[in-house]
């Protein structure tokens, strides 16, 4: 069915509850309140953290509905014309990046979007790029690395930064055995006891979802100005490749959550 603009507002993806489909929707833009920026953007990638948002990870907290998902993109700062990118999740949840325009709190990870770098790369940076950076740096001297689910966003930027960092990698993707390693990654477990029979083959085990029960190895990303600013500078230096998998124009994006294999989903404005 198609939808027809009525002239005034901005186009979302939004959810019109917990657990319900995406949909092309029409909203009013956004006001920036005091303490934050009003964002035109061009481009927001897809993280799986956005998925669990629609589905009630924050339920009981303040939502706005429908609720809009993304928490990373790229675009201009309206009134100032400057090109930023980084993360924009803030709250009341649901006012996300899946849209034309977004409101952002100023003091968020957000860093300038150089002229040379493609919005689209940019978008598909902060909440993968800065979990991996900073994971591989969370593994000091280890010199062999185990990564379970390599082929991810997070997963494609860690095997990269971690083999630029001189670490033998060890990737594992589905049905692959495991060995004996420095340490390791996983970013594909869902329960204590999966992580924990995979961190038998490392003494330094990180996992992404939180499923330990050591909080040592629950890793949490702390989003800065300055790592996004890293990341940037890599990929601009050809150190590190971007692994989008598929642009999709924001009126398709309906079906983002569907899978469509490795590598980021990024939705172009």
């Amino acid at each position: 069915m198609s939808v027809t603009r009525s002239g005034v507002g901005m186009w979302a993806i939004a959810a019109a509850d917990f657990g319900a489909e995406l949909e092309l929707v029409e909203l009013p833009e956004p006001s920036a309140e005091p303490g934050q920026l009003k964002v035109r953007l061009f481009a927001a990638s897809v993280n799986p953290f956005d998925r669990k948002v629609v589905d009630g990870m924050f339920r009981g907290s303040d939502h706005v509905f429908p609720l809009v998902p993304g928490t990373d993109g790229a675009g201009e700062v309206v009134g100032s014309g400057e090109r930023i990118f980084g993360t924009f999740f803030h709250h009341p949840v649901g006012v996300g990046t899946y849209a034309e325009y977004v409101t952002v709190p100023a003091g968020n990870a957000l860093a300038p979007l150089p002229e040379d770098l493609d919005p689209a790369v940019a978008a598909a940076l902060p909440t993968a790029g800065m979990t991996a950076l900073q994971l591989v740096e969370s593994l000091g001297s280890a010199q062999s690395v185990l990564i379970i689910g390599p082929n991810g966003g997070v997963g494609s930027f860690a095997v990269q930064i971690a083999r630029a960092a001189g670490k033998r990698v060890i990737p594992v993707g589905r049905g692959d055995s495991l060995v004996e390693a420095d340490a390791l990654i996983d970013l594909v477990s869902n329960d204590r006891s999966s992580f924990e029979a995979n961190a038998r083959y490392a003494p330094l085990a990180f996992n992404t979802n939180y499923v330990s029960s050591d909080p040592a190895q629950n890793f949490g990303m702390k989003g800065s100005r300055e790592t996004l600013v890293r990341l940037a500078s890599m990929v601009q230096a050809g150190d590190l490749d971007v692994p989008i998998a598929r642009r999709v124009p924001l009126r398709e994006a309906v079906d983002v959550f569907a899978g469509h294999g490795p590598g980021k989903t990024v939705i172009i404005m």
